[in-house]
This record gives C-alpha cells, sequence and structure tokens, in this order.
C-alpha cells in the first residue's frame, strides 16, 4: 500500500536569489515521508480549469464560475489529500522528499514586522533533518498544522 497522505500545509516559499524571490511549495505529509511540492503556472491553471468545468457542468452561469475558480485558488492544495507519494512527486521535477524519521525539530518563528509600508505578518519554519536544513516562510501561523502532524518535534 502506498504511503497515506496525513496532512498537507499550503503556500510554503522558499526563498531563491538573495531572499529577492521565492518558489512556493506545498508540503504534503504521508506516514512516511514529506513531499515538497512546487507550484506552478501550470498547476494553477489546470486547478482553475477543473474549478471552472465543474461549476459549469453543475449548470453555473458565468459569476458562479468565476466564484469557483477563485475558490479553486485557495484550495488547490487539497487535491494531494487524493494523490498518492508516487503521484505528487511525478507531478514536477522540482518536487522533492525526505524521510520523516529523518525529521530532528521543525522550529516555527513569527517574524512579523512593521515598516513603512505598513505591517507585515510572516512566519518563518526550519526544518532540521537528517539531510539538512531547509527554510519555509508563511503568511499564517503554520505552527498547529505541523504539530498534527509531527507532534513534539515541532517547536
Amino acid at each position: 500500500m502506498e504511503d497515506e497522505v496525513i496532512g498537507i500545509v499550503p503556500d510554503m516559499k522558499k526563498s531563491k536569489m538573495l531572499g529577492l524571490s521565492y518558489d512556493s511549495f506545498t508540503l504534503v505529509a504521508t506516514t512516511d515521508s514529506t513531499i515538497f511540492a512546487k507550484v506552478t503556472n501550470d498547476v494553477m491553471k489546470q486547478v482553475v480549469k477543473e474549478s471552472r468545468e465543474q461549476a459549469k457542468a453543475e449548470g453555473k452561469g458565468f459569476f458562479g464560475q468565476w466564484g469557483a475558480q477563485m475558490k479553486g485558488f485557495s484550495r488547490y492544495a487539497e487535491r494531494y489529500a487524493s494523490m498518492g507519494a508516487q503521484a505528487v512527486l511525478a507531478e514536477n521535477s522540482a518536487n522533492f522528499a525526505i524521510p520523516n524519521s529523518g525529521i530532528k525539530s521543525i522550529k516555527v518563528k513569527n517574524k512579523s514586522r512593521s515598516d513603512e509600508d505598513g505591517f507585515t505578518n510572516e512566519w518563518e519554519s526550519t526544518i532540521h533533518s537528517d539531510s539538512g536544513k531547509l527554510k519555509f516562510k508563511t503568511d499564517f501561523d503554520p505552527k498547529e498544522h505541523l504539530q498534527k502532524i509531527y507532534g513534539d518535534r515541532v517547536k
């Protein structure tokens, strides 16, 4: 039997190029591994298309389809719940996995700040594993989601 999905944390941003830009990933935790699925324009286009088609099949008009499209953006990560680990990994060559047994700790820090442009809410999650350290930023506090998956390894 393939790994069962036990948790999903969407919209985790990994910095690149001196922190000036980032790649977005969805953390997909299975019983044995944690997969980082890169969010791509192609994936988002497919989710939007499927949402629009489903609304159209339900007889919804333009605004109903548009609303379904907007909900699709916010729920794109949910589709991983019904996918197997291998399918998630195969979706994009940038997707990668680390074994759950190798995750030593996950530290979540609030990095919110204010400046002349206003207030910025941001959290930084640092995953310490046998294969190294991974840092991700989110616009929401992921600690509760991560604790449900990894328990007391989350600090």
